[in-house]
């Protein structure tokens, strides 16, 4: 790439914009065009913009899809707590712009996944429950990460949620059976790995037809590169 993308950051001033942004300042592949707080998205300067990453709230998240799909401008969405209604909305938007949709950027969580779900399958009879642990300013329980392992437990884990202290995030997969118990946990040390993550899918993003996409279809195509 000749010139580096022009990028956007909604939600700039919050826990993860911050991070966003000081990431993005030393990797060459984008210039910080456009720093967005949560009051002034009427100011964002669309024209000159590549892609935006978006970690502001789900009625922002709406607010600024619709505008982004009439300027033709890529989203990155790493906000949770949408409802199913929004979700179906979110869905509409990415027919006409390409949309990339994570609860979570991190690759740890990515394999933690895959790993759940294969060894679910193979201890069927086994009890399951999920124990996610988040800073206590987070405001949606239980996360979009949990959620998102229930789903591919088939709804047989039960989801405990603890908002304590700064605790950055922590997920454990707990499966018992007869004398033994398994236990398969991530802990994010810093969140500079979602800002990272979230950096790579807006590149990744930008060179996409219009769609909705995730985490499974950035490695995918980038294990093919």
């Amino acid at each position: 790439m000749n010139h580096p993308l022009q990028l956007g950051v909604l939600g700039a001033l919050g826990r993860m914009g911050k991070r966003v942004c000081a990431l993005a300042s030393k990797d060459p592949r984008f210039h910080l065009a456009a720093l967005i707080h949560r009051e002034n998205f009427a100011q964002i300067p669309w024209s000159g913009l590549d892609v935006v990453i978006d970690f502001s709230s789900p009625k922002g998240s709406l607010s600024i899809l619709k505008k982004a799909a009439l300027e033709k401008v890529p989203v990155v969405i790493g906000v949770t707590g949408f409802s199913s209604d929004q979700i179906s909305q979110i869905k509409v938007v990415s027919r006409k712009i390409p949309v990339f949709l994570a609860s979570n950027f991190s690759p740890g969580i990515f394999w933690m996944k895959r790993l759940v779900s294969e060894i679910s399958r193979a201890l069927p009879r086994y009890d399951m429950s999920i124990l996610e642990v988040h800073h206590k300013a987070k405001k949606d329980a239980p996360s979009g990460t949990a959620k998102d392992i229930a789903q591919l437990l088939d709804g047989k884990a039960k989801i405990h949620s603890l908002r304590v202290g700064d605790i950055v995030g922590e997920h454990t997969v707990v499966l018992a059976g007869p004398f033994e118990r398994l236990e398969i946990t991530h802990r994010a040390h810093s969140r500079d790995v979602f800002a990272l993550g979230a950096l790579e899918a807006a590149f990744w993003l930008k060179r996409q037809c219009p769609g909705l996409y995730g985490m499974e279809d950035l490695f995918r195509k980038n294990a093919k590169a």
